[in-house]
């Protein structure tokens, strides 16, 4: 039974990733060159991802700016964008 919960909450960290890259099953399969098939069953539960794939999804993430937890799949944080501050004023100064 908690390997079945176990396998929900990671489906569901899984479609919370992709919603959050912003891609479709399709487009997450192709960047991992999995099948859609495969996306499916893991974010329905059916399946999880293997440590190889959850090392790719979390190169996926980086490649993104995210930062994801390769045991848990947890999106953690995002990269802070970088601050510009311009160093010349409007005014001359």
């Amino acid at each position: 039974m908690d390997e079945t919960k176990n396998q929900d909450q990671l489906g569901c960290l899984v479609r919370t990733l992709r919603n959050r890259l912003a891609m479709t099953q399709e487009d997450f399969a192709h960047s991992l060159g999995i099948t859609v098939s495969t996306v499916n069953r893991w974010e329905n539960g059916h399946s999880k991802p293997s440590k190889l794939a959850r090392a790719s999804i979390v190169a996926l993430g980086e490649k993104k700016k995210l930062r994801v937890d390769q045991v848990t799949l947890a999106v953690t944080e995002a990269e802070p964008q970088p601050q510009y501050v311009s160093t010349n004023s409007a005014y001359g100064a």
